[in-house]
């Protein structure tokens, strides 16, 4: 079908060990076109009222976009929605790297999940090959040691995992793909961790046809083109510095919040935002990278030795306000290996910052005590106590759980 979409998605019954193709008709893609609105008239039309998030009957699914796939800019993205066992009602969360495009190519406009195995499994599609597979060697792994042990196996494939917090069934857990990559909101992780699916494995040959393919390739190197040679401040800056260029302009102009929401700039003032700021973070930088189809490329590869990273990703902006000014932590060693932490064990990062300034206001206002805390003192800034914190809530250990 030349208009961006494959015409048919795949559903797996991990209880059963079945794969099942459902062809859509047009007037489905133009009334929902893809993405979150495939997702919402799929699992609308086909989740049952009062189902538990967490249990066999819950269905959620991985939903790229119309272009995704193609080489229209930015669009290496895609969705994941069901119902979320956070809230227990509607759940999507967004994510970017090369697993979105990778659905469309094995031919699918989505890949739905439901059942769920009595044993740790994980899903291989490799062109026309589905297999549900054992994945106990896999259980209790990071997703860094997933992928690295599923390439090994099946070479270059894309995979979605989740890490330790997935497993534990965190409600802030999420689902990663490129290592770092994380469709991070609404607690997918610990859906996939209930129904014990630890990865998904995608390697696909399949083309994305489009109406016009000359128009399509001349606006999308003119687009290329100028954002290559663009001399727009912001955009020069997310280039170089990625989010994270918000880090300091943000907190001054009132955007990023601090102190869990109840604090002021006096209470983070310049000489302690700078310690965070976007060219601190910058001198660990090894390499910038991109997502699919992406010339912005707002990613990067960093190097911290004071913490024992050889290669870790650089924090987004969201992690460093949740993990910095949030926490009152102006502590930049600190702010890279939580990321580290979150990204390798699945958990969403915004989540993870914001219970944990919750616990330090409750400690501030001795609404809690040590004995709460397993001893952790729960100060203001106290970045050894935030990464234990961040651990046992990973692990769902005493007051982490």
């Amino acid at each position: 079908m030349p208009n961006g979409y494959l015409g048919k998605i795949l559903w797996v019954n991990l209880s059963a060990e079945t794969f099942k193709e459902e062809e859509l008709t047009e007037e489905i893609y133009r009334q929902y076109i893809g993405g979150l609105g495939l997702a919402a008239k799929l699992i609308y039309e086909n989740l049952l009222p009062k189902t538990d998030a967490l249990s066999a009957e819950s269905i959620f699914g991985f939903f790229p976009g119309l272009l995704t796939g193609t080489v229209s800019p930015l669009t290496g993205r895609f969705m994941v929605a069901g119902k979320s066992p956070l809230t227990q009602t509607w759940g999507d969360a967004n994510c970017g790297g090369y697993f979105g495009p990778e659905i469309k190519k094995c031919g699918y406009d989505a890949i739905l999940i439901k059942g769920m195995a009595e044993s740790p499994k994980y899903i291989t599609i490799l062109g026309d090959d589905k297999q549900i597979l054992d994945a106990s060697h896999l259980w209790g792994l990071d997703v860094v040691q997933t992928e690295d042990k599923l390439k090994e196996k099946h070479g270059s494939v894309q995979i979605a995992s989740i890490g330790q917090a997935g497993e534990n069934l965190s409600l802030i857990s999420g689902i990663v793909n490129d290592k770092a990559r994380i469709a991070a909101r609404s607690g997918f992780g610990a859906v996939m961790g209930s129904k014990k699916l630890k990865a998904i494995v995608l390697k696909g040959e399949k083309k994305i046809e489009v109406s016009d393919k000359d128009a399509l390739i001349h606006h999308t190197k003119d687009y290329n083109e100028r954002i290559n040679n663009t001399t727009a401040t912001g955009i020069i800056g997310y280039k170089t510095f990625g989010t994270t260029m918000g880090n300091e302009i943000l907190f001054k102009v009132g955007d990023t919040p601090c102190k869990n929401w109840g604090g002021t700039k006096e209470d983070f003032p310049d000489d302690r935002l700078t310690k965070i700021s976007d060219h601190e973070i910058d001198k660990y930088k090894e390499k910038s990278y991109g997502c699919f189809s992406c010339s912005v490329r707002c990613g990067a590869i960093m190097k911290v030795p004071e913490v024992e990273l050889e290669e870790t990703h650089r924090p987004e902006y969201e992690t460093c306000a949740s993990f910095g000014h949030l926490l009152l932590n102006d502590d930049l060693l600190t702010l890279f290996k939580a990321n580290d932490i979150c990204n390798r064990a699945g958990i969403d990062t915004i989540s993870a910052g914001t219970t944990i300034a919750f616990a330090m206001e409750c400690y501030e206002n001795n609404l809690i005590s040590k004995e709460d805390t397993d001893g952790l003192e729960l100060t203001w800034g106290n970045s050894e106590a935030i990464i234990a914190l961040l651990n046992k809530i990973i692990n769902r250990e005493g007051i982490g759980d």
